[in-house]
């Protein structure tokens, strides 16, 4: 079974490349590079691709090497699947080279494929092995060339780390401390993915999936139940930051920062047992991230506030809609340091999961009528912007908690409640805006600029007036709230 974790270097540059070379924990050294030469083969009708088989043959120095993937899960960079290598004298394509039973009875229905190149892929090759302190060892790779299909060409720059021997968590782990201080981040797309993508025979927006979450059951054992939970939300925020890193628009940075949020919601919920604290680090950096960016989230919703107002009216949306992007855009992303303390997160709860004595059930619904009391007692307290917001956050919380525990119960057990709480999150956000518009857009309102200072007061006025109605909004739904039934009731 192969385990690796795939990092995307993020910067091409010659200096990143030596500096990556050079890098302690790689422990690369002066080891020349080795050329690598791989063929990717299946029928014109994508046979194998279909049966998620993967089959190349690759030049390794003066040998060729046949290898068979069969289907595994990739999820957060990591990649965990079925592989098996065999030494052979050409790259001529013949799957009756792989002898082991069950790599045999895999191919056994496709023996008589016709079969032709449908990719290749060109690199060079830095590789090491590394010792770690548990015992494990893992191989490293750092890759430079690029994938060719169809008369297209595509760069590779990349690290592979694959575990040799010991356990995930280290590979994670070296991850994670790779991640702190280079410029890389998670990847869950294969070299093959991208290369059928760059060959049109998947579609353009094609994204790499993992293995489908199993279900939470209700009398599972809590702690393994919410670890199992929580590392998947670890690996849903790492691919949401690569898609960041990709697109690098306020919609990936929404979706982004909506994934950290669950994580953090969830960890929250999960705090009663992390009984010896070992998680308290990993959620104050989550916070820590989190509230970094929130400035850059403020400036990038007055920018589409501004937008809106400004097409209505007729107005020109160049000097504030300007000012406000530069403003977001002025607030570093800080993805490496999130990616490495996920990545250290996900570590620690495969070398050791929550510990509960309790079922799934018992746990859940307890602390949901907890949470639920607690959110009734904010309600009736919130009069000031900032108790509002404190209500906002938590009816966020609450939200994401039901939706990352959905498989309890049937969908329409939980759609009205979840329904309501989409309205409350969306209408106490707008409210919260107008008191943000202030705290941001106050200078520029009251500023000598006089264009700025004109389109903030139009920008302010026009959220403050709309926050009246937001209001009356929020009761008509807050009642709603109080009288729909709970599912776990």
């Amino acid at each position: 079974m192969e385990q690796e974790l795939k990092l995307q270097i993020l910067d091409p540059s010659p200096v990143t490349w030596e500096k990556i070379c050079k890098f302690p924990l790689l422990a690369l050294g002066e080891a020349p590079a080795l050329k690598l030469h791989a063929v990717y083969y299946d029928s014109r009708d994508g046979a194998l691709r279909r049966a998620k088989l993967a089959y190349r043959v690759r030049r390794e120095g003066k040998e060729w090497v046949a290898t068979l993937k069969a289907d595994g899960q990739s999820m957060g960079g990591l990649h965990q699947r079925p592989e098996w290598n065999v030494t052979v004298s050409s790259s001529a394509a013949d799957l009756r080279v792989f002898t082991d039973p069950d790599a045999a009875a895999l191919l056994a229905p496709f023996l008589d494929l016709a079969l032709q190149a449908i990719l290749e892929t060109r690199f060079e090759r830095l590789e090491s092995r590394v010792d770690c302190a548990d015992g494990s060892q893992i191989v490293v790779a750092l890759d430079r060339g690029e994938i060719l299909a169809s008369g297209l060409c595509e760069p590779i720059l990349e690290i592979e780390l694959e575990l040799a021997t010991g356990g995930p968590a280290a590979i994670l782990e070296m991850g994670a401390e790779l991640c702190a201080h280079l410029p890389l981040l998670p990847d869950g797309e294969s070299k093959m993915f991208r290369g059928l993508r760059l060959a049109g025979l998947i579609p353009a927006d094609a994204v790499a999936l993992g293995d489908k979450a199993a279900p939470l059951r209700r009398h599972e054992n809590a702690g393994k139940a919410l670890s199992r939970l929580l590392i998947e939300q670890c690996q849903q925020s790492l691919t949401a930051a690569r898609q960041h890193a990709t697109g690098n628009s306020p919609e990936t940075f929404h979706h982004l920062r909506k994934a950290v949020r669950s994580l953090r919601a969830l960890l929250r919920f999960c705090r009663t047992l992390d009984t010896d604290k070992r998680l308290e680090g990993v959620r104050q950096e989550l916070a820590d991230w989190f509230h970094q960016q929130s400035i850059r989230r403020d400036h990038e919703v007055l920018a589409t506030y501004w937008a809106t107002l400004a097409a209505e009216t007729g107005t020109e949306a160049a000097p504030l809609y300007t000012w406000l992007s530069a403003e977001a855009e002025a607030t570093a992303a800080g993805l490496g340091h999130l990616a490495a303390t996920i990545l250290q997160f996900w570590a620690l709860l495969l070398r050791a999961a929550l510990h509960s004595d309790e079922d799934l059930q018992h746990y859940a619904e307890m602390h949901l009528r907890r949470q639920d009391r607690k959110l009734t007692a904010a309600g009736a307290a919130a009069q000031t912007p900032i108790e509002f917001h404190a209500l906002r956050i938590h009816i966020k919380n609450w939200r994401y908690v039901i939706l990352a525990l959905g498989d309890m119960w049937p969908s329409k057990d939980s759609k009205a409640l979840l329904k309501t709480l989409s309205a409350l999150q969306k209408i106490s956000g707008a409210m919260h805006d107008a008191d943000m518009a202030g705290q941001h857009l106050a200078g520029l309102a009251t500023s000598r600029r006089h264009g700025l200072a004109f389109h903030a007061g139009m920008l302010m006025g026009y959220l403050h007036a709309r926050e009246v109605r937001q209001h009356k909004k929020f009761s008509r739904h807050w009642k709603r709230l109080e009288s729909i039934s709970r599912p776990w009731s």
